[in-house]
């Protein structure tokens, strides 16, 4: 029982410091350029290219950020 609880509240924490993360800094640095919004060529470092998965802005939004976005819009619509 007792380390059900500590197990409970473990991931309440995580969950909670994940959700306030979200809330604080929605965007992250894209995952396929590194942030730098070019891919660089394997062969010659000097052709680059827009990254297509972030739109060649460094950015992408968070996986929490966007499942809150969607949830705020079905609510909104429900009413």
């Amino acid at each position: 029982m007792k380390e059900t609880l500590i197990a409970v509240g473990v991931l309440l924490a995580w969950s909670l410091s994940y959700v306030l993360s979200c809330w604080v800094r929605p965007f992250r640095d894209c995952w396929v350029c590194d942030g730098k919004a070019h891919h660089r060529s394997a062969t010659n470092r000097k052709l680059s290219r827009p990254c297509r998965w972030c739109n060649a802005t460094g950015k992408r939004l968070r996986i929490g950020r966007r499942v809150w976005n969607r949830f705020a819009r079905v609510r909104s619509a429900a009413m």
